[in-house]
């Protein structure tokens, strides 16, 4: 089966330490992230080895199960998604002096290794769907990361 690596990343004006606890406090992302549904369990902020899913709004509806694989606060979050619809790795890494001026940072988001789960995941991901789907919600989330720390209205 084939698998699937890809990247996106956005640029904010905020420190890597304030986009951490914001990516890693579930209760908080919820309410940032419109049209998102987080469970977890354990506590309220990630830790290694927790499980936590995401449900987002629209139609189809979207959902998708991750274990807390590592934390290296404040620059990196590894995640590895729980088929199905997806399995293989991930990582968030956030880098400091990123921006015009070197303040801020840049925040990124890699697909190492998934594989679509299942048959209509695997149609989705062969027809192209999939991959533009993670994409978009991808670009979307960062949009409001950025809305929610900078305080300016979002783009989606």
């Amino acid at each position: 089966m084939p698998f699937y690596q890809t990247v996106e990343s956005i640029e904010l004006a905020a420190s890597p330490e304030a986009v951490y606890r914001a990516l890693t406090d579930w209760k908080a992302r919820s309410l940032w992230r419109p049209g998102l549904r987080v469970t977890w369990d354990g506590p309220d902020q990630a830790a290694v080895g927790q499980c936590v899913s995401f449900k987002l709004k629209g139609f189809p509806a979207y959902g998708f199960t991750y274990r807390i694989a590592g934390l290296e606060p404040p620059s990196r979050i590894y995640l590895e998604y729980l088929a199905p619809p997806l399995k293989g790795r991930a990582a968030i890494e956030i880098t400091a002096g990123a921006g015009n001026e070197g303040t801020g940072c840049r925040v990124a988001f890699h697909w190492m290794k998934v594989e679509p789960v299942g048959f209509l995941a695997s149609l989705a991901f062969a027809l192209g769907w999939g991959l533009a789907s993670h994409r978009r919600q991808t670009r979307k989330t960062f949009q409001y990361l950025k809305q929610s720390l900078e305080k300016a209205p979002a783009r989606a």
